[in-house]
Formats: C-alpha cells, sequence, structure tokens
C-alpha cells in the first residue's frame, strides 16, 4: 500500500517532496505527541517487522490502537490511522443521538402526566369535602387530549353535584325554618296556659321538637361532610349534662346506670360528641329488653350497655344508614343511630367497638390517647 507504492517512488528516483502530505492521502498521519510516540516506540507490541530500502517498517500495537514505525539511519517516522482514531466517532454519534431522543420522549411523557397529576390532586380536594374548589380542568379547556377531556368531564360532574348539595341543603334549611316558627309561636302560647304542669309538659314538648330540628341540622352537615369541627377540653361529666338535656327523660337515674371510674378530659366537638353519647344511650333504652342502660366512663373508653337478645346481622350491617333493628317499628326514626355515632367518631379520631358479654350488648368508644385523666 502507502509503503509499497514509497518504496516504488524512491526506486524511481522521484520520491515525494512532502512526505506528511503523502501520508495525509493514505488516512496517516505524524503523532505530534512526543510523550505518546515515546510510549508507542518503547511499550507498544510489535505485529509485524518488514526490511525494505527505506529501512525498517513496523506495525506497533499500542492500547488498542495501531501505529505504523518507520525507522533508518537517518530518521524515524511514527504514524497513526485516522480511521482507527476516528473509529468510534460513529458510536458517539448514535449515542448521543439516542440520548437525546430519550430525553425528548421523558420530558414529553412528564408533560402529558402533569395534567394528571393536578386533575387527580383536585379529585383528592373534591373527596376531602372541599366542593367550592376551582377546578383545573377550566384552567386547560384548550387540551384536547384524552386527559384534558377526562378533565373537563370530572369539571362538569363536580359542577353537577354541588349544585344538587345546594339546592338539597337550601330545601333543608328552608323546611327547618317553617318548622322553627310555629315551634317559636306554640312556646309563647305555652306561657299562656294557666295550669303549671299542662305549662311545663307543653314547653318541654317545644322544647324537644327545637332540639329534635337542631339535631337534624347537625345529621344533615354530617351527611354532606360540610361540618366544621370546634374542638375543646371538657370534661366527660360536663358532656353527661348536656347528654341528659338531649335526652329529656322523666327518670333519667333510674333509666339508665352511670358509672364514672375516671371523669376523664377529653378535646373534642362538645356538642357532636354529646350527640353521639346521646344516640348511644338512645338505642340502649330502646333495644333493651328491661328498658334500661348502664354507662361506663374509664380512661381508656366509653361504654354503653344494654340487655338483649344476640343480633341477627354482623354489627357492620346495622352501622349502614336507614338501617333499623330487628325491634322497631319502621315509625320509630329514622335508622341513622349507629351510622351517626361511626361518623362522629371517626370525624374525631375515635374508635368504635361492638362486643357481646354475658347477654349485654356493649358499645364502646375508645379514647386511646385523646383522654387526659382529671
Amino acid at each position: 500500500s502507502a509503503m509499497n507504492y514509497l518504496v516504488a517512488l524512491y526506486e524511481r528516483g522521484n520520491p515525494p517532496r512532502d512526505l506528511e502530505h503523502y501520508f495525509k492521502n493514505f488516512n496517516l498521519e505524524y503523532v505530534g505527541n512526543k510523550n505518546l510516540a515515546t510510549s508507542v516506540t518503547t511499550s507498544g507490541n510489535a505485529i509485524f517487522t518488514q526490511h525494505t530500502p527505506l529501512g525498517m517498517m513496523q506495525s506497533v500495537n499500542y492500547k488498542g490502537d495501531l501505529y505504523l514505525l518507520i525507522k533508518n539511519p537517518s530518521f524515524m517516522l511514527l504514524l497513526e490511522s485516522n480511521d482507527a482514531r476516528h473509529v468510534n466517532d460513529p458510536l458517539w454519534v448514535a449515542f448521543l443521538i439516542i440520548s437525546a431522543l430519550l430525553i425528548s420522549l421523558y420530558v414529553s411523557v412528564l408533560r402529558s402526566l402533569l395534567p394528571l397529576r393536578r386533575l387527580s390532586k383536585d379529585i383528592r380536594k373534591f373527596a376531602s369535602g372541599n366542593m367550592e374548589m376551582a377546578m383545573t380542568a377550566r384552567l386547560n379547556e384548550n387540551e384536547q387530549d384524552e386527559i384534558g377531556q377526562v378533565a373537563v368531564e370530572f369539571d362538569n360532574a363536580v359542577c353537577k353535584i354541588r349544585e344538587l348539595i345546594r339546592s338539597r341543603q337550601l330545601f333543608l334549611r328552608a323546611i327547618m325554618h317553617e318548622l322553627k316558627t310555629p315551634i317559636g309561636k306554640g312556646r309563647i302560647v305555652s306561657e299562656m296556659v294557666a295550669n303549671d304542669t299542662q305549662k311545663m309538659r307543653l314547653i318541654n314538648v317545644f322544647e324537644r321538637l327545637e332540639m329534635l330540628i337542631n339535631e337534624f341540622s347537625k345529621v344533615e352537615q354530617l351527611l354532606s361532610k360540610s361540618y366544621a369541627l370546634n374542638y375543646q377540653e371538657c370534661h366527660f361529666s360536663l358532656i353527661l349534662e348536656q347528654v341528659q338535656d338531649m335526652l329529656m327523660l322523666d327518670k333519667f337515674e333510674e333509666r339508665v346506670s352511670c358509672d364514672i371510674r375516671d371523669d376523664v378530659i377529653l378535646r373534642v366537638d362538645f356538642q357532636l360528641f354529646s350527640l353521639a353519647i346521646k344516640n348511644l344511650i338512645d338505642n340502649a333504652l330502646k333495644y333493651a329488653e328491661d328498658k334500661k342502660a348502664i354507662l361506663i366512663c374509664d380512661s381508656e373508653f366509653i361504654a354503653v350497655k344494654n340487655l338483649g337478645k344476640k343480633l341477627n346481622h354482623p354489627i357492620d350491617y346495622y352501622k349502614q344508614a336507614f338501617v333499623r333493628g330487628d325491634k322497631v317499628s319502621a315509625g320509630s326514626g329514622m335508622g341513622l343511630g349507629l351510622y351517626i355515632i361511626e361518623q362522629i367518631c371517626q370525624m374525631q379520631k375515635f374508635e368504635l367497638a361492638y362486643d357481646y358479654e354475658d347477654g349485654y350488648h356493649v358499645f364502646k368508644i375508645l379514647l386511646r390517647a385523646k383522654a387526659k385523666r382529671a
């Protein structure tokens, strides 16, 4: 090749004037790095050696690269191949192109998933009860992909649900307002009754009706997940006094046996927790065979017991909304007792437990770490 042609030129007496230019035509270049040249000549492995009229020609392998060494008494040349030096260039170009494609694909996927993450965040807010939130979908109506369409449809569903809840709340508030008007008038008229016994009975009836309406308002807020808790610390004995007023029993002490082992301090919503205890006692009295209930307050739990036969269904069945016990007639309440109690306990981070012990139904509100000793 290059050496054979060079030898032929020398034999004809027509050597090339510029050796560097000559070797470049054969993709060979001088090794300009003196340190590299020294390392190649001293540490390189000779693949083959050939003696020519120009001198010794040797092919040297050094660190995976091939070099051509020409040595005679007048000069020494060390050449390297351009092809060998740039053999990895196509691989680097391919690597860079593939890397750019992967990065662009990754960025594209992230950008396409970003609306989905915003939508997921909005769904969590909506599930937590935030009905007045401004949906992200309305801000991205120009997006025509599948995620954008899902966001728009979900926003439409949220708007419809919000309007239904508002219309229901307005309807119920209007009913309660209309009911309070005759109750208020009846309360005023009852003060004019001359007979004290009849007067007190009428007053108690109207107060009971007003309390039921207020309780119904709380139940509606609980069912719609729109009740705002108002936490405060109070002794259980104070809650029990409120429960007695709510039950309005003529002989509370005879029908409800109270065993206050520890008058714990609870951090609860006073009105809501009183409603839960009231419903527990009310259910116990309603279903008890002897029409009596037992209330126990300890540092770890609040329990309400009543005598009765074993339940026909698992307790979870009776915790559903609008489910009544087998002994209760269809006209005795809405069947929301245990459902409301469970909802109140969950909202205030308590656990409602049930057990059947020695012929007694036992409902326990487990206080755990939320109770303090008086």
